[in-house]
């Protein structure tokens, strides 16, 4: 039986348009395939865990407007429970704006009523989920993420960080974390380095651990993942597809290792499927469109994949 996954996060409309390069200073250049979807690591984590089948509960807060109703939908009929998800009558729905070129993507973010969510609505929330997990990044107020940390711990719940936008966190946050994950350019801010082998994600790794994280697992892109905990390394492979967007590749990556860690995987099992989901995604436009079923990964996965 699945533990039960709570996610803390942001809730996005994806306003996303294409582009040939990124524009200079001052310089207006034509766009093309402007598309609308629902997005924000928050809800994209939270969608990627009970699209595996998870029993997956989200904290968060929308706007009471189109793209906040748009959100709610779309997460219920992932199965995402949106019960501890605020209307708020203050502020808009949170937006993104995301600019992609050549199968890349640079994205701005305005928090709008993900700046709302209350610690009461936290606690209450997690009360009595004791030996579930909860999964949270940066998207949301920082004073949000402490607590619902702190609350998680005091349950006992196993905690997994994304610290995505990456900032340099209080010392006080690093001992409530049970797994980071980071990727390279969230490495060098929180260490001062940017990995790009086994040796660069030990040193980071000791970094981290030091300061009171359990685990650490380092997403390196095309060079796949690599995971340390206590001086063991998994060295975990990338995927090779035919990447359309990136858009929703990190999210669906730590939604399957959280859905693995739910189902007490072990390390490299989660990783490795974890692995294998964000180059699914990598296939298909948008975030949450992206993100695939148990069947589908499981198809890729028994097809062998395409490992780099």
């Amino acid at each position: 039986m699945s533990s039960k996954i709570y996610v803390l996060g942001s809730i996005n409309a994806d306003l996303m348009i294409s582009a040939n390069r990124v524009p200079s200073q001052g310089e207006t250049i034509a766009g093309y395939d402007y598309f609308e979807a629902i997005g924000g690591k928050g809800g994209n984590q939270a969608a990627a865990c009970a699209n595996l089948g998870a029993p997956t509960f989200l904290i968060g807060s929308v706007g009471r407007d189109y793209h906040g109703q748009l959100a709610l939908n779309a997460l219920n009929n992932f199965g995402v429970n949106t019960n501890h998800v605020l209307l708020s009558d203050d502020e808009h729905t949170g937006v993104a704006m995301i600019l992609k070129t050549d199968h890349d993507n640079r994205i701005i973010i305005n928090q709008g009523a993900n700046a709302n969510i209350s610690v009461p609505r936290i606690h209450e929330a997690l009360q009595g989920s004791d030996q579930d997990f909860f999964l949270t990044q940066f998207e949301v107020p920082l004073y949000a993420v402490y607590e619902g940390l702190k609350q998680a711990k005091s349950l006992g719940m196993t905690t997994v960080v994304n610290p995505a936008p990456a900032i340099v966190m209080n010392e006080d946050f690093y001992p409530l974390i049970d797994y980071l994950v980071v990727n390279q350019s969230e490495s060098e801010i929180l260490t001062e380095i940017f990995p790009h082998d086994l040796e660069d994600c030990q040193r980071a790794a000791k970094t981290l651990c030091e300061r009171g994280v359990k685990t650490v697992v380092f997403t390196l892109g095309g060079s796949g993942s690599i995971c340390i905990s206590n001086d063991h390394a998994e060295i975990i492979p990338s995927y090779t597809v035919d990447v359309v967007d990136t858009t929703g590749a990190g999210d669906a990556y730590i939604g399957t290792f959280l859905y693995g860690l739910s189902k007490q995987w072990n390390l490299q099992k989660a990783l490795t499927y974890a692995s294998a989901a964000g180059a699914l995604a990598c296939t298909k436009q948008g975030a949450q469109e992206a993100l695939p079923t148990l069947e589908a990964l499981m198809d890729f996965m028994n097809q062998g994949g395409n490992h780099e």
